[in-house]
């Protein structure tokens, strides 16, 4: 005879995982200096960029079987473009969308928006009145969790009608591209040239963790002496 409190334990005990669960494909989180004087917010303890691939199941790749060898393989990349997405902002150990963070699906920034700039402690004051997350004269959101370098991009709000249509056999869009309703953000990074090579689609197959290792998907291992 089965009992059914062993049952219930071993329910209790389970951990789903979510079917969302992403593979890092960038990341940096560190301690921004405004932590000191933010102490009663925890929200604001780290700060963090994070680049990860979600996995998916639904995303649509190989359909042709006995499709063009070059086909099949412009088809992978584009899934993994259209499955990573991009992760910026505060949390106590690390960037906490909920609350202080922003997520944007890859897909949707405007790549020939994206630039890189440097902001020092007077544009930061001047144009956003201060550093956390702020809103600039531009319209634009910052995330300055310092002065430095950052990146700036814009986006497609998904839903908005924009960025609709079907995709063509080489990966890209093909339909109505009309802009839509658009939000731009700033955000900082230790390694922006990186980022935003990666936010154009460059090197998806890069696994990289500043301060670390660079690994790439044939397995071979380049240590980072930059950092």
């Amino acid at each position: 005879m089965t009992n059914n409190n062993d049952n219930k334990d071993d329910k209790a005990t389970e951990t789903p995982v979510p079917e969302s669960v992403s593979e890092s494909v960038y990341e940096e989180i560190w301690t921004p200096p405004i932590a000191p004087f933010v102490f009663f917010l925890p929200m604001f303890y780290k700060y963090g960029v994070i680049i990860a691939k979600t996995n998916n199941t639904s995303t649509t790749n190989n359909e042709d079987e006995h499709g063009n060898g070059n086909d099949n393989e412009n088809e992978n990349e584009s899934d993994d473009l259209q499955q990573l997405q991009l992760t910026f902002g505060y949390g106590f150990s690390r960037p906490w969308d909920a609350l202080s963070a922003k997520t944007v699906p890859i897909r949707t920034i405007d790549k020939d928006s994206i630039t890189i700039g440097t902001a020092s402690w007077k544009d930061n004051f001047f144009k956003y009145g201060g550093w956390g997350i702020r809103l600039g004269l531009d319209g634009s959101t910052a995330y300055n969790a310092k002065n430095g370098d950052y990146i700036e991009f814009e986006y497609y709000v998904e839903g908005s009608g924009s960025r609709s249509g079907s995709r063509s056999g080489s990966g890209s869009r093909s339909g109505s591209d009309k802009p839509g309703k658009r939000r731009k953000y700033r955000f900082v990074s230790n390694d922006v040239e990186t980022v935003a090579s990666l936010m154009r689609g460059e090197g998806v197959g890069v696994s990289v963790n500043v301060g670390g290792d660079v690994t790439s998907k044939d397995g071979d291992t380049d240590t980072d002496t930059d950092q």
